[in-house]
């Protein structure tokens, strides 16, 4: 009970000392923070408005001159390799920031509202927080888009449901004529390619258990092919193709070639999955403005959520790993003043502030930096429909935003399929195992009417033994490496 008051005592003196009343530092705080740009103009509409907001004084440094080895580094760093950040917490480098966390927890509001649970880069341990991970708000996911003037000509309402949407595929197939005229051979009722485990991921994403464990979502790879449900999908896609809802040669159309989009340029697609502004992307040059070219304002797409789970929820499943490509914020061990710090990266991740950055990047001709150059924990990537205003485009984000996601994994294992990369092996898998996953759905999909089952079995097997019993296995150690053992230590 003693140490408990002292703990108390402590954290009470704290706040009393750091002059900070929840906003505001009575005296100035002077912190240095990386930046990729730090002469531009945005860097000092940031200095002059945490200046009078907070009163920290912020001073930018270069990142050329970033070099951790040497110890000249600012008070907060990033970097996008977690690995590299978790050897430099091995040595003593960089400060353990969750004391901190948890001492000035009342005042961190925005940023924990921001972060959510991310805020820890181990979830189970939340005692050690060497970064905190970048919130990036763009849905990177695939979503279904269906011709909404198809569904119009044809009086159907739009879909909900994979059997609504079943029955909607069935109708643009048997109204091809009526549709495209003298160009009712060319229709695809759904467009996939020969990478179906991508291009029909949320088709896939619906069948899976929802109550799968972290440890056996892990453990079945990075591309689900092995785990339960997946050979649902399968069935289903089989199905449609022998009722000619798919392209004929799906098998040899590439993704993101003109093989791939000039079917759907053209009028001829009645539905796809893809990114939420896969259509309205690149300006003049989009593949809206091309259906239009052709087919008349009159064609659009609408994007739908149709594929619908066990529990009947719209997910979309993402494996819990440490992103590479994102920003991890930390602060090396010679920084003295955390807590201004993280008053300053609690500043930056409040709504106004973000949408005041960036309106002050996008209305300034002086600004020739992304906001996100100096929004650290909050890292966005604009499509260019939603920039010109497209309101199908905005239609299209909110309904892939209003999915559920569902993380599984752990955040302390190794990220993706780069995994791949550390295999002590004779085969490279890196470029080989990824190539084999489409190889092995195609045949499958394509599997002849009435031996669906049979060939299932066969494909999976030669499907195993091409690496993915090595990588299940491979996983499983890794798992028990870190998660049992409690090794944290990178290879």
């Amino acid at each position: 009970m003693l140490m408990a008051l002292l703990s108390c005592s402590l954290c009470s003196c704290s706040y009393v000392n750091s002059g900070f009343d929840g906003k505001r530092f009575s005296k100035t705080r002077h912190i240095t923070v990386l930046a990729e740009s730090p002469d531009d103009a945005l860097a000092g509409f940031i200095h002059d408005s945490v200046l009078s907001e907070c009163n920290i004084d912020v001073e930018f440094v270069s990142s050329e001159y970033f070099i951790m080895e040497y110890g000249v580094v600012p008070d907060i760093a990033y970097m996008s390799y977690s690995d590299l950040i978790t050897t430099y917490y091995r040595m003593n480098s960089v400060k353990n920031l969750s004391p901190y966390l948890v001492e000035y927890d009342n005042y961190l509001t925005d940023l924990k509202e921001l972060l959510g649970d991310s805020i820890y880069s181990c979830a189970d341990d939340p005692s050690e927080v060497w970064y905190l991970t970048a919130k990036s708000p763009e849905p990177d996911y695939r979503v279904t888009f269906i011709r909404k003037d198809w569904l119009d000509i044809l009086g159907l309402e739009v879909p909900s449901s994979r059997e609504e949407f079943h029955e909607c595929l069935i109708a643009f197939r048997d109204n091809a004529a009526l549709l495209l005229g003298d160009d009712a051979a060319h229709i695809i009722p759904f467009l996939v390619d020969n990478k179906p485990n991508v291009s029909c991921k949320p088709l896939f994403d619906s069948f899976y258990d929802p109550d799968i464990s972290d440890r056996d979502f892990y453990l079945h790879g990075y591309c689900r092919v092995t785990q339960d449900g997946y050979h649902d999908g399968l069935q289903t896609l089989n199905e449609w193709y022998h009722q000619d809802l798919l392209p004929d040669d799906f098998q040899s159309i590439r993704p993101d070639t003109k093989e791939h989009y000039e079917p759907i340029e053209k009028g001829y697609v009645g539905a796809f999955c893809n990114k939420y502004d896969y259509l309205y992307k690149n300006g003049s040059d989009s593949h809206i403005r091309a259906l239009h070219e052709n087919r008349g304002n009159d064609a659009g797409y609408i994007c739908v959520n149709t594929f619908e789970n066990a529990d009947g929820e719209y997910t979309v499943w993402q494996e819990d790993y440490l992103d590479s490509g994102i920003k991890k914020i930390f602060m090396p061990s010679t920084c003295s003043d955390p807590l201004a710090c993280l008053v300053y990266l609690n500043w930056l991740s409040g709504p106004e502030q973000i949408e005041k950055i960036g309106g002050y990047a996008e209305n300034n001709v002086s600004v020739r930096v992304s906001p996100n150059d100096f929004l650290l924990t909050y890292q966005r990537s604009y499509s260019d429909g939603l920039s010109a205003g497209e309101n199908d485009c905005v239609s299209a984000l909110k309904t892939a935003e209003s999915m559920k996601v569902i993380r599984r994994g752990n955040k302390c294992i190794r990220y993706g399929y780069l995994y791949l990369m550390y295999i002590d092996s004779d085969t490279d898998y890196y470029s080989v195992y990824p190539d084999s996953t489409g190889i092995f759905t195609c045949d499958v999909i394509c599997a002849p009417e009435g031996m669906f089952e049979s060939v299932f079995i066969d494909e999976i097997q030669r499907y195993a033994n091409s690496g993915a019993f090595e990588i299940f296995h491979l996983r499983k150690s890794e798992w028990d490496k870190v998660m049992i053992n409690g090794r944290m230590d990178p290879e």
